[in-house]
């Protein structure tokens, strides 16, 4: 499908378009039922071939919709529900699956160049686990590419578009499917037919190369050695790619195998999603924010890695704290992957893809990061949002309490004048408190506008506060008492007249989310101090608000 205007989806309002491959588009889809959005698969019908590829029969959708519906893991998407568009020139069907807002791998490395050692190992170590979990069910996948490397908001990897999988020892079984780059350049093995699980091994290492890199890796002969290439990258991780890529498929690792020397090479970082997100999406990403940078090679790092280590290995047990990575919403913790086959020389020949113990990595305990800037940790009950805290105070280094006047009096007035002439100091200390005022009052108060002059525009501070307002302006609730504390001000050092960087100690009070009638709606427990510092920047003279990185 090029265009779904003119089309309709029963049960479902069409947003924006997502993503488009040779057989089908992604477009965003809102369940009107529920309000929950997916993510809405439409294939191309049969006649509409074209040379971007072949479109996909009716049987393939079948099989896609078989395939995903059984297949359970944590990070693999989901099919939920098959529909049949109509109202345009020809219908189609669609496929219904979990949305992932924080785009794609490709979509992130085309933003950001290449990814950190830490920051790879976050994206490989699961996506090898699915492929374990896929090769222990009968199936390969065939298509491991960035483009089927997907984001939740928490910035968890999901491998997707398994429905191109091909059930072991299938003889339809297609030898070039997948993505130039990425799939395996040694022969396809005749006798075997399908039961070809190293090429999968194979794609999620080139998967690996391409995130330290920010291109795919060449063909064996052309290829310079990693560990040559980039020298800063672990050596472990290096020879866990090197191995996974090995032109002889009988001594690629298996992809569990893989799964844990990757995760043994580095410690795990939090992927920043926003500068390859749509706006719409910032303000959902909890892992927006770069985490600190860990020095290479100290003592810290070493302890962590034969944590890793034991954790990862046959003695680990109760007495052994199991490692996590850093996603959100889940317990489970990387467990030891048995390496399969008997020794050859230095390597293992592995003997097929096995499926994991109980204990696979699914998803871990996240890096504590700010989704929201100022946001102080206040929980609500009832319907209420988590919002964050602004604040005034009478000098850049002294924390003082700013409540917002009653609604419809002239102290209202009064408090704006006085919080744009803080915000427009020269000075960021000083004019970070008026911007912080002009804030709490716009959530107190009800006068959303101010927030005009709190960010910049399009910004990702701005984005953050949209979802806020939002809700607020159509509801037309006020946070009646709310309240906050700005401390421990300092701007930091080399700031120039457009662009400066605060260093804050953001708290706030208890307050109450009231309706348009004055009845409570919610509640706002207060929050202790956080440490953030906002960045600054110039906009016709006056200082707004464009980033929010963690504390130090």
């Amino acid at each position: 499908m090029e265009d779904l205007q003119g089309l309709t989806v029963a049960g479902y309002a069409v947003g924006r378009l997502l993503g488009r491959g040779g057989s089908s588009s992604v477009w965003l889809v809102k369940e009107e039922r529920s309000g929950r959005e997916f993510a809405m698969k439409c294939f191309r019908p049969a006649a509409r071939r074209s040379s971007r590829g072949a479109a996909m029969s009716e049987e393939g959708i079948r099989r896609e919709i078989r395939i995903l519906s059984v297949h359970d893991h944590p990070h693999l998407i989901k099919a939920h529900n098959t529909v049949a568009l109509a109202g345009g020139a020809e219908g189609c069907t669609a496929l219904i699956m979990d949305y992932a807002p924080g785009g794609s791998l490709a979509g992130l490395i085309a933003a950001k160049g290449k990814l950190s050692a830490g920051e790879t190992v976050t994206v490989l170590t699961p996506i090898s686990q699915v492929l374990a979990y896929l090769h222990g069910k009968g199936f390969t996948h065939a298509d491991v590419s960035p483009g089927n490397v997907l984001f939740t908001g928490q910035g968890k990897p999901m491998l997707s578009d398994v429905g191109i999988a091909r059930m072991l020892g299938d003889p339809a079984s297609g030898a070039n499917t997948g993505t130039p780059g990425f799939m395996d350049p040694a022969p396809v093995d005749a006798v075997r037919a399908g039961l070809q699980p190293e090429r999968d091994v194979y794609s999620v290492a080139a998967l690996g190369w391409f995130c330290l890199t920010g291109v795919p890796p060449q063909r064996t002969v052309d290829r310079p050695p990693l560990s040559i290439l980039l020298p800063e990258v672990p050596r472990e991780l290096a020879a866990a790619l090197e191995s996974g890529l090995n032109k002889d498929r009988r001594l690629r690792p298996t992809a569990a195998s893989l799964a844990t020397a990757v995760y043994r090479s580095a410690s795990p970082l939090p992927l920043d999603l926003a500068p390859a997100v749509h706006p719409t999406v910032l303000p959902e990403l909890v892992t927006r924010l770069h985490a600190p940078a860990t020095p290479r090679g100290g003592l810290g790092e070493r302890v962590r890695g034969l944590r890793r280590r034991l954790s990862t290995s046959k003695w680990s047990g109760p007495f052994i704290s199991q490692e996590k990575l850093p996603f959100p919403g889940s317990k489970a913790v990387m467990a030891p992957a048995r390496h399969e086959g008997h020794g050859r020389g230095r390597h293992a020949r592995p003997r097929g893809g096995r499926q994991l113990g109980k204990g696979v990595l699914a998803c871990a305990a996240a890096a504590a990061v700010a989704a929201a800037w100022w946001l102080s940790g206040a929980g609500v009950t009832a319907a209420g949002p988590v919002l964050p805290s602004g604040a005034s105070a009478d000098g850049p280094n002294t924390a003082t309490v700013t409540k917002a006047p009653p609604a419809g009096t002239a102290r209202q007035a009064d408090a704006v004048m006085a919080a744009r002439q803080q915000a427009a100091s020269l000075d960021p200390a000083v004019a970070v408190h008026g911007i912080a005022l002009l804030r709490s009052l716009a959530f107190s108060t009800g006068k959303l506008e101010l927030l005009d002059e709190v960010n910049k525009h399009g910004s990702g501070a701005a984005a953050a506060d949209l979802g806020i307002s939002g809700r607020l302006r159509e509801s037309g609730h006020i946070l009646s008492g709310f309240s906050a504390t700005l401390s421990q001000v300092m701007t930091e050092e080399g700031w120039t007249g457009a662009r400066a960087v605060v260093a804050v100690t953001a708290a706030s009070s208890a307050y109450e989310e009231k309706d348009d009638q004055g009845a409570v709606v919610a509640t706002g427990a207060a929050a202790g101090g956080q440490r953030l510092r906002l960045v600054l920047v110039s906009v016709d003279g006056k200082w707004r608000v464009s980033e929010i990185l963690p504390g130090t």
